[in-house]
């Protein structure tokens, strides 16, 4: 069996241009992760801004940064179009969930529904991640409204949360393909036990002072 000549130089050669090659290759790609990062951010800190002004109730505001973030979210997702590896990186998935969650609040208060998955068009992970950390914020409006004597509102807000729990924790799937999702389940069934036990507790509260008043004017 005859053997080709080896020629180091050649390959020696070869090597170099293909290392060059895939360095510069790297170098774009370095720089477009850097941008992603910086975009990212920016739609984190809006997406906050958005449910920060929906619970003081400047809903204004909150569809100022609510689009300004959508303005971003949108550049982010053409600057990666030709980098897919870059396209569902962590940066990018908390930023979108971020979005996700200031965009179903603003929706709930706005218009008194949510986007669907399909209408909103991101992948599943952040749509289920922005989804299960939405539960935290209707928390939060729930006890606000409890704060107003809004106990009706407060509880279609405990039914809701139930009902998001209730149908995310079907999807029992291996962590590869649902990352967090089942610690995100178990915070979730935390949210929900702590808002039930502090409506009941109020709720009860409030026959005791009921019966008090009663019995104080009779």
């Amino acid at each position: 069996m005859s053997r080709a000549e080896i020629n180091l130089e050649r390959l020696f050669e070869a090597v170099k241009k293909s290392v060059e090659e895939i360095e510069r290759i790297l170098q774009v790609k370095d720089s477009v992760r850097e941008e992603i990062i910086r975009i990212s951010r920016d739609i984190i800190r809006l997406s906050g801004d958005v449910i920060t002004y929906v619970h003081t109730g400047d809903l204004e505001k909150a569809r100022e940064s609510l689009k300004r973030a959508e303005d971003l979210v949108r550049n982010v997702m053409q600057l990666v179009e030709s980098h897919p590896e870059l396209k569902y990186s962590g940066i990018i998935n908390n930023a979108l969930s971020e979005f996700i969650e200031a965009t179903l609040l603003l929706r709930l208060v706005s218009s008194g529904d949510i986007p669907t998955f399909s209408d909103l068009g991101f992948h599943y992970i952040p749509y289920l991640n922005g989804l299960c950390d939405f539960v935290g914020e209707l928390k939060r409006m729930a006890i606000d409204a409890m704060r107003r004597d809004d106990y009706s509102y407060a509880q279609k807000l405990l039914q809701l949360m139930e009902w998001i729990y209730n149908e995310v924790r079907k999807l029992d799937y291996p962590e590869a393909l649902v990352p967090g999702l089942r610690h995100k389940v178990d915070v979730m069934r935390k949210v929900i036990e702590d808002l039930r036990t502090f409506l009941l507790d109020l709720e009860k509260r409030w026959t005791l002072i009921r019966m008090l008043e009663k019995h104080t004017v009779s």
